[in-house]
């Protein structure tokens, strides 16, 4: 990967990798040319779109000599779009922003008060709000914010880097998302992703490989992103239907380029991650109201040529069955105790909406029976 040449130290490189994100471009671009912290250069890389993406990225950069956009002819995913305004970026630290996304004016001041010191880290890793249904949700830190030497990543980060393991199989102490960490330019040169047919999961792979060969790193608590679920382009309002193809590649990834074989910790983490992403393969079918017939067929085309889908190594027993029927392809059996779950879980909601309503009921009729008493004792 070549280096840009730059005429002057910029802290800062903000690229978004953009495709058809018309409706929400504008948004995302104002929110990071009106960050307090000015120095710094934005490179918006159109990725092929065919709508009016390409016109709103030129129109920026008429606007402000920071902006640099990188138009390419044909679509070739986030991975490549990202790596090519890697191969752009000036700054000693680089952020990644999707284009149907915003963030909090004050990102970039709040992360220099760290990053512009003597001995900076190598990771600014922050809080992302999660905007869906009307809703905001603020995805919280996993771990005490602070700055963490390498010494500290080993002991209080790395053993729970990617999964959780519990009753449950819990997301780990470092988000499998880029949106909420400012990594060094020479980190991140090491260690990009350099698999850019991967659509999901992409993010992941980069996030704890940095993560994991950082020396430093400074978690703060501030909640400074803003990610779209509302967002027509967002992934995960979409059918994958390679979706299982993709899992196994980003488990294969990890396994490579973190060096699984030689950590036993990292090893169990990503069996849990890939173990994570064949029930996400499950859901899916569910969730689109696939058929146990259509949806059998489907998995057991993707896994036709594997003598053992799934390896159990450093996961609890409780998941065993389940792997189980992976490996045996019983299928149908597993998508019939899939649907059975959802089928529980939303009796069991619909009756705690029923207590619910129920207990407010009450409690009104309590405050007009208190209501009817101070009218007749007056």
């Amino acid at each position: 990967m070549m280096e840009a040449d730059t005429d002057k130290d910029l802290l800062f490189s903000i690229i978004v990798p953009i495709y058809n994100n018309e409706a929400d471009l504008e948004k995302c671009i104002d929110s990071i040319l009106a960050q307090t912290y000015k120095d710094f250069e934005l490179i918006l890389v159109n990725d092929g779109s065919t709508d009016g993406s390409p016109g709103i990225c030129d129109r920026f950069a008429e606007r402000d000599q920071r902006v640099k956009v990188i138009h390419k002819e044909k679509n070739s995913g986030v991975v490549a779009a990202r790596n090519d305004g890697l191969c752009q970026a000036s700054g000693k630290y680089v952020y990644h922003i999707d284009g149907d996304d915003w963030i909090a004016d004050s990102l970039l001041e709040e992360a220099s008060q760290e990053l512009a010191k003597d001995e900076p880290p190598d990771i600014y890793a922050f809080c992302y709000v999660i905007v869906q249904d009307g809703k905001r949700t603020k995805r919280m830190l996993q771990v005490e914010a602070g700055l963490y030497d390498r010494d500290r990543l080993k002991k209080e980060v790395f053993p729970e880097m990617i999964c959780k393991m519990g009753r449950t199989i819990q997301r780990g102490k470092c988000s499998a998302t880029l949106c909420d960490k400012i990594i060094s330019r020479v980190l991140l040169k090491q260690h990009y992703c350099r698999d850019t047919s991967l659509f999901r999961g992409e993010d992941s792979v980069c996030a704890f490989e940095c993560m994991y060969f950082a020396d430093k790193v400074y978690f703060s608590d501030s909640a400074m992103y803003f990610y779209n679920c509302l967002s027509a382009s967002s992934t995960t309002r979409r059918y994958h239907a390679d979706l299982y193809e993709d899992n196994k590649a980003v488990a294969q990834y990890l396994r490579k380029y973190l060096k699984a074989e030689e950590d036993a910790q990292i090893t169990c983490q990503i069996n849990a991650f890939e173990f994570r992403g064949l029930v996400s393969v499950v859901h899916q079918e569910v969730d689109y109201k696939h058929s146990v017939f259509y949806a059998s067929g489907f998995l057991r085309a993707k896994c036709r040529r594997e003598k053992i889908i799934f390896f159990h190594r450093g996961l609890r027993l409780h998941v065993y069955p389940y792997i189980l029927l992976l490996n045996l392809r019983c299928f149908g059996i597993l998508f019939l105790c899939a649907r059975l779950r959802y089928f529980t879980y939303d009796i069991w909601r619909m009756v705690k909406r029923m207590i619910k309503q129920n207990r407010l009921l009450g409690q009104r009729t309590v405050e007009k029976d208190r209501r009817r008493c101070d009218v007749d004792e007056r």
